[in-house]
């Protein structure tokens, strides 16, 4: 489903010719798979996406001007900071492989300048984008990976992937040999986006559908749970019958009683053929304190019944309400639909996985107080002074400080863990939460920096929540939906 070598090598072609001598001015990633380069290249502006998709992975020119993208994160990031408004000096695709390296060079603060290359592995499965210096030293990576197989993380040796051994046919073929016009510069370009719009739509479309699916059916889960023992609680509170009964024949039996009792064996009287009957009794309890919390149950369970009722009426009327939801989903035929379904979703209170996230815990006053998968507490400042005090004054020195990279965001502090090193865990959570509450909450991926609380120093002069630090360490974290819906709902 991906580009094949033979068309990404019909697309390298077109791309020489047009962009090569140009300059890249704005680099954007509208999602988790693309990247889009705006490029000027004298009088003409291009827009060149690269898609890492594993399905749909694909190198080609836009036709039209891409809609605003949201703040740069992780790999954008770095991107922006190594290639805006540096030169296309040459693109090139690697023999037999569909990997495509743009060759630039950028400059530093004294204006020295040095190579490097924009490399996009565009396999399929696997596809990923790179950013690499002159010394094949990794300066950004679209993915992560730290493996027997690759090391592909910031400071890590690149080797480009091995040339497959044998080019298959499909490798071979071009869908799109037809299309080219040689009057028309993006002929090629257009029909590539023609194509994969529809597929890129399905694909949303399916994802749309089963994240609401999903929501669905653990909300159900969640009332047929409910149901169930709302259920049970009023098959116990209808035996507030049995409880009088046995109230009654126990009042009988009153002057034979003696404390100490664990059990009574009396004859029903309530019922035509005198069976025995079994009451079982506190032995630590008086013969009337027993009699008294026999006629309690009664009045406890009689007065339950009607609100239990109720509440069974409520949930069933519930559970049908998102089975009939739920049929709509799964029948949603546009993503409009879906998106009056999310309407209706709001209306019976139900929120997906995303809109789940926008509440975190309030505690007043003072820092958020939030829990690692390990245990650790984490807080998260408030503001500027608040960002000061926790970092100054609440944390201790072996505490974990850390903070996004480059954009407006809380101090958070991972409290030291009693023993031993820190849990990996516990950092991506910190790290989570110090991306949802910064100013690119809706990022996929970001970088975050770290050190420990003594590391971190007051900078003379400087807005209350600006800091100096020594020894931190950079990493990337790619958003995990569940992660940070444990620790915001937890």
């Amino acid at each position: 489903m991906s580009l094949s070598t033979a068309e990404i090598q019909s697309v390298v072609r077109q791309l020489a010719g047009g962009l090569t001598g140009g300059r890249i001015e704005r680099i954007d990633q509208p999602d988790r798979w693309r990247l889009i380069l705006t490029v000027r290249n004298g009088p003409a502006l291009y827009w060149l996406l690269l898609c890492a998709h594993p399905r749909f992975s694909r190198i080609h020119l836009m036709t039209t001007r891409p809609e605003q993208a949201r703040p740069a994160a992780g790999f954008c990031n770095v991107a922006r900071q190594h290639l805006t408004g540096a030169p296309i000096e040459e693109i090139w695709q690697a023999p037999d492989d569909r990997i495509v390296v743009f060759r630039s060079r950028e400059r530093d603060k004294l204006m020295r300048a040095h190579p490097v290359r924009l490399v996009a592995e565009l396999v399929g499965v696997g596809s990923n984008m790179l950013l690499v210096d002159e010394s094949d030293r990794v300066l950004g990576a679209l993915i992560g990976e730290d493996s027997g197989r690759r090391r592909i993380f910031p400071g890590a040796h690149y080797e480009m992937p091995e040339r497959p051994e044998r080019v298959p046919d499909r490798a071979r073929r071009n869908r799109f040999e037809d299309s080219v016009d040689p009057l028309d510069p993006l002929s090629l370009s257009r029909a590539i986006q023609g194509y994969y719009a529809p597929l890129e739509a399905e694909e949303d479309l399916e994802s749309a559908r089963a994240d609401i699916a999903k929501a669905l059916r653990r909300e159900l889960k969640r009332d047929r749970g409910r149901l169930e023992k709302v259920s049970e609680e009023l098959r116990r509170a209808e035996q507030a019958e049995s409880w009088r009964r046995k109230g009654e024949l126990l009042k009988i039996a009153l002057p034979r009683l003696q404390r100490g009792q664990k059990e009574l064996v009396v004859e029903d009287l309530f019922d035509p053929d005198r069976p025995k009957l079994t009451i079982e009794l506190d032995a630590a309890l008086s013969p009337a304190e027993n009699l008294q919390r026999l006629f309690h149950r009664y009045k406890k369970a009689r007065h339950s019944v009607e609100k239990l009722e109720a509440r069974l009426r409520s949930t069933q009327e519930a559970i049908e309400t998102l089975e009939g939801l739920l049929r709509r989903a799964e029948e949603a035929d546009s993503i409009e639909r879906l998106e009056d379904l999310k309407g209706r979703l709001r209306e019976v209170g139900l929120r997906l996985p995303r809109e789940r996230l926008e509440r975190a815990p309030m505690q007043k006053g003072g820092p958020r107080i939030f829990q690692s998968a390990d245990g650790l507490d984490i807080l998260v400042g408030r503001s500027d002074k608040g960002n000061r005090r926790l970092t100054f004054t609440i944390a201790r020195g072996n505490d974990y400080w850390l903070h996004v990279r480059g954009w407006p965001g809380p101090h958070v502090v991972l409290r030291k863990p009693p023993a031993g090193e820190l849990p990996q865990e516990s950092l991506l959570d910190a790290a989570h939460l110090a991306v949802h509450f910064s100013k690119i909450r809706d990022a996929d991926y970001a970088e975050v920096d770290y050190t420990q609380c003594k590391y971190v120093r007051q900078l003379k002069g400087a807005a209350p929540g600006k800091v100096g630090l020594a020894r931190a360490s950079t990493f990337q974290v790619r958003i995990e939906p569940d992660r940070l819906r444990r620790l915001l709902e937890g």
